[in-house]
């Protein structure tokens, strides 16, 4: 059975998003910085047990912008959320996000760049405040795809309902 679901990528600016899913899609990290602007679509079909699931990815561009974002995340099926473990101002993206029936829709957290751990200002209060929102939270490296992959998985079992 082939099924299609919108997944959202949502996160402040420069966390990764984009290079989550080039790592994710492509196996390809890039040091080049570009800012997404407005949001950049990509497909993934994966097969899980029976299942072929299309994982149509949108990755918007950074929330600084208050509401821009609004009528992107129309009909998502999916949320994955992105935080910086190098910019703790990157936790506070559940506060500035506005989201109608979120608790009704798989997600799961990425905390990215775990390849800088010795830089990571993470730490067990903001683990405790992220896990308010969302109860799944991985730690991720876009660069070199550690728990990339998985964690994409992951979610699109939880879309599937397994």
């Amino acid at each position: 059975m082939k099924i299609a679901k919108k997944v959202c990528l949502i996160g402040r600016f420069a966390v990764g998003k984009t290079s989550l899913v080039r790592q994710y899609i492509e196996n390809q990290f890039s040091e080049k910085y570009k800012t997404t602007v407005g949001v950049s679509i990509s497909t993934k079909v994966i097969d899980i047990d029976d299942h072929s699931i299309s994982m149509i990815l949108w990755d918007i561009a950074g929330f600084e912008q208050e509401g821009h974002y609004k009528h992107y995340l129309r009909g998502t099926q999916g949320i994955i959320w992105v935080l910086d473990g190098t910019e703790p101002e990157s936790f506070d993206i559940f506060e500035k996000v506005s989201i109608p029936d979120l608790d009704s829709i798989p997600a799961i957290c990425l905390v990215n760049k775990c390849d800088l751990k010795d830089q990571w200002r993470l730490n067990e209060d903001s683990l405790q405040k992220i896990r308010q929102y969302v109860s799944t939270i991985h730690y991720s490296s876009a660069k070199t795809g550690e728990n990339v992959e998985d964690s994409f998985n992951e979610l699109a079992k939880k879309l599937l309902g397994q």
